[in-house]
Order: C-alpha cells, then sequence, then structure tokens
C-alpha cells in the first residue's frame, strides 16, 4: 500500500477498499439539535465495513460546555481501542457532509502521534459521485484493542493561551466560522453563548477553501487566499471556530498548503463566548 499524506481521493479508495491494513472510519456528526443522531443518519448510509467514531464519545469526560474537548492520552487510547480501531492500521476517516466532522478525528489522531490517517476528500458525497456503494444499517461491532501510551503534541490551545496571545500577538488567530457567525448572533446553535468573535481574530470560512463538490482547492489556490485575507503562512496560526470541530479543516488545509504551523483552541467561541469575563467583539456592519 502506499505512503499517503493528509488526503486520499475517491478513486484512491475505489482500489484500495478492502486492503486487509486499511480501515475505514466514519465520523458523520452535527450539532446537537432535536433532529437524528449522527450515528443514526450514518446507519441510513455508509460505506462498507466502515467503524463509527462518534466525536462526543472520543472527548474529555465534561457535564457543561465545551463538551468534545480533546481526552487525555488515556482516554484517547481507551476510547479507540473500545471501538476496535488498530494501532497499526492505516485509518482513512470522512464524513456525510462533505468534509466537517472527519477533520476533527484526523486532528485528534495526528495530535496523538497516529500519523496514518488521512481524510477522504469530498467524504461520502464524493464516494457516491465515484458510483462507491453504501450500505446500510447498524455498524458492525469489532473486539476492542489495546493501543500503546500516547502522548498529545504541542497542537491543543487553552482558552488562557488564547487570552494570553492577544497580549503577545506570538500567532495569529484565525476564525474559520462564516462571516455572519462571525460578526453577529451565535444563538441558535449555542444557548447562552454571546455573539461575536475573539478580539485580534482574522475571518476565514473554511468554505472558502473548498469547492462546490466539498474537495480541497489546490495549494496554490488557498495560498493566494489566505494572502487576500492577510494570513502569513510562514507565522504560526490558532484556528478557532464555533465548537473546536471545523477549525480542524483549517489545520488540515495548512497541511495540504505545506507550509505554515496551526494549532487549535479547543473550547472556541462555545467556550470563550460562553464566559462574560474574556473580552469579545460584535461588528454587525
Amino acid at each position: 500500500m502506499q505512503t499517503f499524506t493528509s488526503t486520499v481521493s475517491t478513486p484512491w479508495l475505489l482500489q484500495h477498499l478492502g486492503d486487509h491494513n486499511l480501515q475505514i472510519l466514519d465520523a458523520s456528526w452535527h450539532v446537537p439539535d432535536n433532529s437524528p443522531s449522527g450515528r443514526l443518519e450514518a446507519e441510513k448510509e455508509h460505506i462498507p465495513g466502515a467503524l463509527y467514531v462518534d466525536i462526543d464519545e472520543v472527548a474529555a469526560s465534561r457535564s457543561e460546555p465545551p463538551y468534545r474537548m480533546m481526552p487525555s492520552p488515556a482516554l484517547f487510547a481507551e476510547r479507540v481501542g473500545y471501538l476496535g480501531i488498530r494501532p497499526e492500521a492505516q485509518l482513512i476517516v470522512y464524513d456525510n457532509a462533505g468534509l466537517y466532522s472527519a477533520a476533527r478525528v484526523w486532528w485528534m489522531f495526528r495530535s496523538m502521534g497516529h500519523a496514518k490517517i488521512a481524510v477522504l476528500d469530498g467524504g461520502l458525497p464524493a464516494w457516491k459521485a465515484a458510483g462507491g456503494v453504501v450500505e446500510q444499517g447498524p455498524f458492525k461491532p469489532r473486539a476492542s484493542v489495546a493501543w500503546p501510551s500516547l502522548r498529545c503534541a504541542d497542537t491543543v490551545r487553552s482558552w488562557s493561551e488564547v487570552l494570553e496571545n492577544l497580549t503577545t500577538q506570538a500567532a495569529q488567530l484565525v476564525d474559520v466560522r462564516s462571516a455572519g457567525m462571525f460578526n453577529g448572533d451565535t444563538s441558535d446553535r449555542y444557548p447562552g453563548v454571546r455573539p461575536g468573535h475573539i478580539p485580534t481574530a482574522i475571518n476565514l470560512s473554511q468554505r472558502l477553501l473548498r469547492d462546490e463538490h466539498h474537495l480541497f482547492k489546490s495549494p496554490d489556490e488557498m495560498k493566494r487566499i489566505f494572502s487576500e485575507h492577510g494570513i502569513d503562512l510562514k507565522q504560526p496560526i490558532i484556528a478557532t471556530c464555533g465548537s473546536g470541530v471545523t477549525a480542524c479543516i483549517l489545520a488540515l488545509a495548512i497541511e495540504l498548503v505545506g507550509e505554515g504551523a496551526c494549532s487549535v483552541y479547543d473550547g472556541s467561541w462555545e467556550e470563550w463566548g460562553g464566559r462574560p469575563d474574556l473580552p469579545a467583539v460584535v461588528d454587525k456592519g
């Protein structure tokens, strides 16, 4: 099997589906509301043989928001091992939105030192468009697996580190939410959370980095978009979003570009905007 980097194409996966040391992860998820859960939606159609990964379960145990924070290395190993994910496997992760929560799973594994993971570019929509078959029904359980000791890399930023960065300006803070979310109201998704954004943040919607088919644009196109938004890829970047999920898309894009260093503010606006003691900017134009 060839060595891949951060993404694989649907033709590649069509060719390699069924390879012994390949495991497919379905990470379909959405912000919890009154609609069916990500698992239930994924059970309607998923790539054959996939294992389901719920980012609400592979997360730190918390009783208040933000809920899906990075778990400790020991808890991460326990949770992914319970799912039957093998530490020696090459992992391909996707979601049914094209690209959303799959990037979060990619980022967590990479942060924990598992380099053999890639995102299916375009996700389930691209898979179906390329003629890939899907199956329905509950995901087949796998026997649990023991993982070796893990150590989390320096890719996670806390609210206190982001607050300190407002003074030091050691890193560029990039908010990947839509302009409306960045400037206006977020209460429809995060009850009790203020509208607005973190001071000094640059707004670059992660959707601008992908085309209408959810596929990443070329590295040169993405570099141009970064430049047009005043983002210097030679300087450190902290990605932030609504709840620490789509910020991971920026981390993935920067790796695809091949320049820059990107960490993720794990709590993102769900944490920051929920704390009245932290500064916020509201600009509805």
